[in-house]
């Protein structure tokens, strides 16, 4: 049985989107020959939503280790909130001690934090011990798709100038590279030409069934959901944040919606998160539908909602919701999830985003793209079949079945094991 320690800065009961590849996989990872050890941050210094039903979420018997990152009183003067700053000084004290003590064959660094990356190369240079980089977002180096919508400011400036330094002193040293998209490594691997031969692997977001049974047992319905179907709406639920790259599709697709009057009068859009952040005040998907005219048909809570609340509410709506993004590269994060569950989908997307070109032959998708030229009517029929036949959803099961979390976790510890051959080589 090999060892790994698992940089995951956020880990329940902190709630947040980049730590559920390793909340789903860990419990999996001894199956596959790996002994896992979490390194986290206390929930309660992440300044995130923090939800202790995702503890259901965990096996007993997984080990966690938790660091304390206030902050100090010099960085909360200076409102630095960032948790990849704050925790790097704590965690890196932290992850010293446990590979100074005990014997470990791999560090695995999953998180979007990404200063905290670097922290592979401190412990590699002192300990000799390999490094395996999860990139579940672009770090410095992004598709030419993204940057047209990078935040404009000299605080967002000064922090790429030290993302773009930090990326260039770590990613060359990993043994091995993960990445959603097979864009992401690419890049990578152009921009440092000395991990071109090293193990990589595309894992695409996975999902765990045992969620929807957590989600049912614990979590709730939001209001908007129970309040529109209460009424006699058919709800198309969305939970997650709505970004600037998806404007344009979910545009068109509330121009869709228009254009169909009232065949599509009894739907109604529910969103929730939207603003990605607790207490969030952005409502980009209400000004959109009231531009298109269709705004008493959208409903939005910008404030994110916890995981088991948003996974309950997936579960009781009767249409689910996928955005695509101009970033090609980019992947949803609940694609895979939502494909297999037995409930109509419609998939608003550019022609050239991942999740379009996955789904656009799925019977029980319902495509709608700008790229392409609406068709109302088809919408409204397909829709209307989906909603009352139900259509078969076997062939979309099968197809996500290989993203459950224990098929992810045997192929994410493929990749652990031949990073750690080929530095031990």
């Amino acid at each position: 049985m090999r060892r790994v320690l698992i940089l995951a800065p956020h880990f329940p009961p902190a709630d947040t989107p980049d730590m559920h590849r390793v909340r789903m996989g860990v419990g999996h990872y001894r199956a596959c020959g790996w002994e896992p050890v979490v390194l986290c941050v206390r929930a309660e210094d992440t300044r995130r939503l923090i939800d202790s039903s995702l503890l259901h979420t965990i096996p007993a018997d997984v080990r966690v280790e938790t660091v304390a990152a206030p902050g100090g009183a010099i960085l909360n003067a200076l409102r630095v909130n960032a948790l990849g700053i704050r925790a790097a000084g704590a965690l890196e004290r932290a992850g010293a001690a446990l590979l100074a003590r005990e014997p470990f064959d791999l560090v695995f660094i999953s998180t979007t934090s990404f200063p905290l990356m670097k922290l592979g190369v401190t412990w590699k240079r002192r300990f000799g011990i390999p490094f395996v980089l999860d990139f579940q977002d672009p770090w410095a180096t992004f598709p030419e798709s993204g940057k047209a919508y990078f935040r404009r400011s000299l605080r967002h400036d000064l922090m790429r100038s030290l993302h773009r330094r930090l990326e260039k002193q770590t990613v060359p040293q990993a043994a091995g590279l993960m990445a959603v998209s097979q864009s992401y490594i690419d890049l990578l691997q152009a921009a440092y030409p000395r991990v071109a031969n090293r193990p990589s692997l595309v894992s695409p977001f996975g999902y765990a069934r045992s969620d929807f049974e957590a989600a049912l047992a614990h979590g709730r319905i939001v209001p908007a959901v129970a309040e529109a179907q209460a009424a006699g709406h058919a709800v198309c639920f969305f939970a997650g944040r709505v970004a600037p790259t998806m404007e344009r599709t979910l545009a068109h697709l509330f121009s869709v919606v228009a254009a169909g009057g009232a065949t599509f009068e009894r739907l109604r859009f529910v969103f929730v998160g939207t603003g990605y952040t607790a207490g969030s005040s952005e409502r980009l998907a209400s000004r959109l539908a009231e531009a298109a005219g269709i705004a008493d048909r959208v409903l939005e809570a910008p404030e994110r909602v916890s995981l088991l609340d948003a996974w309950r509410s997936t579960l009781s709506s009767d249409v689910l919701l996928v955005l695509g993004s101009e970033d090609t590269g980019f992947t949803p994060s609940k694609a895979n999830a939502l494909l297999s569950l037995e409930k109509p989908l419609i998939c608003a997307a550019p022609a050239a985003s991942i999740v379009w070109r996955e789904t656009a032959d799925m019977e029980t998708v319902v495509g709608i793209s700008p790229d392409l030229p609406a068709q109302v009517a088809d919408l409204a029929t397909r829709l209307s079949k989906l909603l009352t036949w139900g259509g078969d959803y076997a062939p979309r099961i099968n197809y996500a079945e290989r993203y459950e979390a224990h098929q992810s976790a045997h192929r994410d510890c493929g990749l652990f094991d031949q990073a750690v051959a080929q530095a031990n080589a």
